[in-house]
């Protein structure tokens, strides 16, 4: 890595440190997104727009199973009304939750994005990692199968099929579910010919979330979805199975190859604040806003109307 400035390669120490990626999540979505109505996907029969939920305010979804993924992150699947119901979100959309601490008044509300499908009949689940502190994450942990938690969809991203030709999705730590959320919704569609270059960061290979199925949607789709790991530390048994250190512009250049000959290319950066500023400059209004576009992207050529910052 030897050659690129420092100021242009993310720690990705910082992903699994800072807090303030679900923090900074939270703020932007809450204040600008609390009272919008979501944005739901078509159906893709009659039968599915019979059993599509219909989201009133805060609804209330009991949690039917929980399981650790690693050392801070833990699956959890709640379900929805009855066996036949799905979600009906389209990508990307957060479920917010809302809960007020034991002894206080004050409800906390953060957004989790589901990695289950929005057409998953019967439940919804949700990758959280748990953060020191974290008013949040420590409750969704803290839940056990049988108690309740309240969700409102949040719409934060609308995408339309073959509206791009290319898509680059750069991600750090738990900043992946939405990444997931509309890999999935985009090569899940025979009609959608997207192609998705994915590059994700995390601190060791057992941070990394949700491998296994990227791996397959690579196998599934070789000429639509590459997907590229980049890791601070791995295991002498799999030596270059990783890119090892940090998002740096020569990482990026190697998986954004379109932006030579293509205009109609969209990124998306999802992760805490050091990694977006790093790769994309940062977000303005203490995280409400869009903000300039600078960092790496920036250096490769990117607009601000190519770029989008969670």
């Amino acid at each position: 890595m030897s050659g690129i400035r420092p100021l242009r390669m993310v720690s990705v120490a910082a992903i699994g440190a800072t807090a303030g990626y679900s923090a900074c999540h939270y703020w932007n979505t809450t204040f600008f997104q609390f009272s919008t109505v979501h944005a739901e996907s078509p159906p893709s029969d009659a039968q599915a727009a019979l059993k599509k939920m219909v989201w009133k305010g805060f609804t209330e979804l009991k949690l039917e199973k929980a399981e650790m993924v690693n050392h801070n992150v833990r699956r959890l699947t709640f379900a929805l009304p009855d066996d036949q119901s799905i979600t009906g979100v389209s990508p990307i959309t957060s479920l917010l939750t809302r809960h007020t601490p034991e002894g206080g008044f004050i409800p906390v509300f953060r957004p989790y994005t589901p990695v289950s499908a929005n057409d998953q009949p019967g439940y919804v689940t949700f990758m959280v990692k748990k953060y020191p502190n974290g008013k949040g994450s420590g409750k969704m942990h803290s839940l056990k199968p049988g108690d309740s938690m309240l969700f409102k969809p949040l719409h934060e991203f609308d995408y339309k099929p073959n509206e791009y030709s290319a898509m680059t999705f750069v991600a750090g730590g738990s900043g992946i579910t939405p990444i997931y959320q509309l890999t999935r919704a985009i090569l899940d569609n025979p009609e959608d010919k997207t192609k998705i270059a994915l590059v994700y960061a995390n601190n060791s290979e057992e941070d990394i979330l949700l491998k296994n199925e990227f791996d397959d949607l690579a196998q599934k789709f070789p000429d639509r979805f590459n997907r590229t790991y980049v890791v601070s530390k791995t295991t002498p048994e799999n030596e270059g199975t990783y890119q090892k250190g940090y998002i740096t512009k020569a990482i990026l250049s190697q998986v954004m190859p379109h932006k030579l000959n293509e205009r109609n290319v969209k990124v998306l950066v999802s992760g805490p604040p050091p990694m977006i500023e790093a790769v994309a400059g940062a977000k303005g209004g203490f995280g409400w806003t869009q903000g300039s576009l600078g960092g790496i992207l920036g250096e490769l050529g990117y607009n601000k109307e190519e770029v989008h910052k969670f």
